[in-house]
């Protein structure tokens, strides 16, 4: 999940707020104005800027996009990192096929573990191994919304990579919020993925309502794994429920909504 970083630094600037800022002269926002083959043609054919003038916006990301394209096909392949329930931290792939490293005659694996790990090291905990993590599950959520306030309806990808299916990038987010959002809710079979075996909150009254913020999931399955008190990340499944069901706008309504709001008399 690593590489998935660069990608998560990404924002969308509209042609408004760029003339704002040629009035303050900032330099970065004079190929508006340049005449000839300004820099704005050479944004536009590498795919940074869209839009008709007047409504031109433009994408500052340290992946552009071919690299996004070739970066979600891995993402969202169900034989590396998409899974039912959310993003694997690490790829399946190595379930098969193990990284493996020689230094100095020691050589060392590492292989998918979904849940725990299968050695004492590091508390015998797999860490990003494998499991499912809820930090960087929204921060790709929050930036497809933005990357997708970018492209517009006209950018598609096949999610999941490999099913023919071809989607726009808020559809994509909204899968990703529905899968994290199923490790909680009771599936066909009136079981809850976060309570894995644990037939006693699966099934007690007492028990199978209450619900818990543990700290990571297992990447097949959805099964609560790690610390039991993790609101501090886990938490956010509430904020992404609220959003998946328009209780609170997405965060890209939001930008948009600040950006058109009229400014306030003296300010």
């Amino acid at each position: 999940m690593v590489s998935i970083i660069p990608a998560l630094a990404a924002v969308v600037v509209e042609e408004s707020d760029l003339r704002q800022a040629l009035n303050l002269g900032k330099q970065f926002a004079d190929f508006l104005g340049r005449e000839g083959l300004s820099d704005a043609d050479k944004l536009r054919e590498a795919g940074l800027l869209r839009g008709q003038p007047g409504e031109q916006r433009l994408l500052l990301s340290l992946a552009g996009p071919a690299h996004l394209e070739r970066l979600l096909a891995k993402l969202f392949d169900e034989a590396e990192f998409l899974s039912p329930h959310g993003l694997r931290a690490l790829s399946a792939f190595h379930r098969e096929h193990p990284y493996q490293i020689s230094v100095e005659g020691m050589t060392a694996n590492i292989d998918y573990e979904p849940a725990e790990s299968t050695t004492a090291m590091f508390g015998g905990n797999s860490n990003w191994r494998g499991p499912i993590w809820f930090p960087l599950n929204y921060l790709v959520i929050s930036v497809l919304d933005r990357y997708h306030r970018f492209f517009g309806d006209q950018y598609t990808i096949e999610y999941p990579t490999g099913s023919g299916k071809q989607l726009t990038l808020d559809r994509v987010a909204a899968d990703l919020q529905d899968r994290l959002i199923s490790i909680f809710t009771r599936g066909p079979d009136g079981r809850r993925p976060c309570f894995g075996g644990t037939e006693v909150q699966q099934v007690n009254p007492a028990w199978r309502d209450n619900l818990i913020f543990s700290e990571y999931f297992h990447g097949d399955n959805g099964a609560a794994l790690g610390a039991f008190h993790q609101t501090g990340w886990t938490g956010l499944i509430a904020d992404l429920i609220r959003r998946r069901h328009g209780a609170v706008a997405s965060t890209g309504d939001v930008l948009r909504q600040i950006g058109t709001r009229p400014k306030e008399a003296g300010r």
